[in-house]
């Protein structure tokens, strides 16, 4: 095999392995695109039907914690240490 079979081989793996991908890449974009549109259509079990008219009764608040331990209230201390 010469050099320029060479570099036309290679080309032609390189050419077939991005429309490969391409397709991949269009399949999974396509599964997401009629999981979306499945899932706004008709909601699942556990899902409220007016999932905007009804106000959620939870309030969420995030964990905090400073090396390891829960902290109550975080205070800004501009990089100073507290005692």
């Amino acid at each position: 095999m010469t050099l320029m079979d060479a570099l036309r081989h290679a080309e032609q793996q390189g050419k077939e392995s991005v429309h490969r991908g391409a397709e991949k890449l269009h399949n999974l974009e396509t599964a997401i695109r009629r999981r979306v549109r499945g899932s706004k259509a008709a909601p699942t079990a556990g899902e409220p039907e007016n999932r905007g008219s009804a106000p959620s009764t939870k309030v969420r608040t995030g964990i905090v914690s400073v090396n390891g331990r829960d902290v109550e209230e975080m205070r800004c201390t501009g990089g100073r240490h507290t005692a």
